[in-house]
């Protein structure tokens, strides 16, 4: 795959024409819905393109993505996914989380959950949990959501499945990594999957019950006034029915 086309223009989009693209399209690929995507030149085409021009660009999944570069999916039908993107139609991108029937283990900034059913548990709603495969030799099952500091949902989780909402203000994956911000540089939820046996999250900044909590790749702070803080760093729970309970 070349570096420039023939006008010398480079693959590497700027930032900025990424967000666009990316709040236009509701987070995700315009013909599926899926929220591992790729940015595509379709109005022209990338050979053709002189510059990365937003109106000309949108989201497209990498079997999407195949297809258009296989020729079996046209830049008419593209750019009508474009005017009516997938994501915007059911309000939500979504992808799923690979694990395997093995324990998983997630780090929450600064608290590892080892093989527990319940992570987090506040006033008894269950932020994370896991649940067994449903047969043998599928997956283990997590489901629940994180919140930000307002209390909205930014990630819901439904048996390995996760769906963030078009309403976001931002919502970007680069690799592994799932970042979801509320404004410039103010980033309410990242984390990234290390498949089938691990997923860390390394920045949450939410309010769920009345209760804060705030963490980043090393600390884990908890309080219930915004004001006085329960540290939580290098603290490891396994094999545990509910790791973190609080009310």
């Amino acid at each position: 795959m070349a570096n420039v086309n023939r006008h010398g223009l480079g693959r590497t989009v700027p930032a900025a024409v990424k967000r666009e693209i990316r709040s236009r399209c509701g987070f995700g690929c315009v013909i599926c819905g899926l929220a591992y995507y790729d940015y595509e030149h379709f109005a022209p085409d990338f050979r053709d393109a002189t510059a990365h021009n937003p109106d000309g660009m949108t989201l497209l999944c990498m079997q999407c993505n195949q297809k258009r570069a296989r020729g079996t999916l046209s830049a008419e039908t593209v750019a009508r996914a474009n005017l009516n993107p997938k994501c915007k139609q059911e309000g939500f991108a979504s992808e799923m989380f690979d694990f395997g029937p093995e324990p998983v283990e997630v780090i929450l900034a600064g608290v590892t959950f080892y093989d527990c059913g319940v992570l987090l548990q506040i006033c008894g709603v269950d932020l994370l949990s896991f649940s067994p495969p449903k047969e043998e030799g599928g997956p283990v099952l997590l489901s629940g959501f994180l919140a930000d500091s307002s209390g909205a949902t930014t990630l819901k989780i439904v048996d390995n499945e996760w769906f963030a909402g078009d309403e976001s203000w931002d919502v970007e994956v680069v690799g592994p990594q799932i970042t979801i911000r509320r404004g410039p540089g103010d980033i309410a939820l990242q984390l990234k999957v290390s498949p089938p046996h691990s997923i860390y999250i390394d920045r949450i900044d939410m309010v769920v019950e009345g209760h804060f909590l705030r963490g980043d790749e090393k600390t884990l702070r908890i309080s219930r006034d915004g004001k006085n803080w329960n540290t939580f760093e290098a603290v490891g729970m396994s094999h545990c029915r509910i790791g973190i309970s609080l009310c």
